[in-house]
């Protein structure tokens, strides 16, 4: 009995690592997306955290990417990508130079 919960246990965790994968692979998708559209260098995406917190006055468990991008080839600046799930919920640009 004790082996099948190990055995569950261990499928559970590699289904949350492929769940996570996937929401990477997404997020790395959207913010060069979104720094095309916006006529800006995209530079690297990588996850920070993932928080229970408020993005436009939504609750909910979000995850938080830095996106680094430059927008006059020069300068590096980092941006705010969150997420819910696989979809977006916010992106926050700095000010920056052109």
């Amino acid at each position: 009995m004790g082996s099948v919960f190990i055995l569950i246990l261990l499928m559970f965790v590699a289904y949350l690592f492929l769940l996570q994968r996937r929401q990477d692979e997404r997020a790395t998708g959207l913010a060069r997306q979104l720094c095309q559209q916006q006529q800006i260098q995209f530079l690297d995406c990588a996850r920070d955290s993932h928080r229970w917190t408020s993005v436009n006055g939504k609750k909910g468990f979000r995850t938080l990417y830095l996106v680094d991008f430059s927008g006059d080839g020069e300068s590096r600046y980092q941006a705010e990508l969150w997420l819910k799930g696989q979809k977006l919920a916010a992106f926050e640009l700095p000010a920056f130079k052109m």
